[in-house]
């Protein structure tokens, strides 16, 4: 039986909420697209909830099927940078853990669990400019502690 021209559930991508559509046409007794009765939208019919998004990391084929991962893109002149500082770096500097709710200047060093060490840059009232190996990064500090 048919569901041309009769209503069904769906996820509308335009409105972002499980609505009513009408069945706009199927292929093999399959619904392929919809329009929504709220706002008027045709797109292809996604199901009662919304697709999920890819998890994995994105990988690049090497054209004979292979999957190798996606290189990071570094800046070189950056990560020439972060060669000279932290080669110029003494023994006894020291080095914060970096906490978002803690106030830095410009010149501190910081160990960061994901990026490893990064010089600070340029400081604003909660914000500042470190310099990894991987590149710059805008981080947050001076935040106000968030209680559970």
């Amino acid at each position: 039986m048919s569901l041309v021209g009769k209503n069904i559930d769906a996820f509308c991508s335009r409105c972002g909420f499980l609505l009513t559509h009408v069945v706009l046409y199927e292929v093999g007794n399959v619904v392929r697209a919809v329009k929504c009765k709220t706002c008027g939208a045709e797109h292809r019919y996604r199901g009662p909830t919304p697709e999920k998004k890819r998890l994995a990391p994105a990988v690049r084929r090497n054209g004979c099927g292979a999957e190798t991962p996606r290189p990071k893109a570094v800046r070189p002149v950056d990560a020439r940078q972060w060669e000279v500082k932290n080669d110029a770096m003494s023994p006894d500097a020291v080095v914060w853990d970096y906490k978002w709710t803690e106030r830095y200047e410009k010149g501190d060093v910081l160990a960061h669990p994901r990026f490893g060490r990064g010089f600070i840059e340029s400081v604003t009232k909660d914000e500042m400019e470190v310099l990894f190996r991987e590149g710059r990064k805008r981080m947050a500090m001076n935040r106000p502690e968030v209680t559970p």
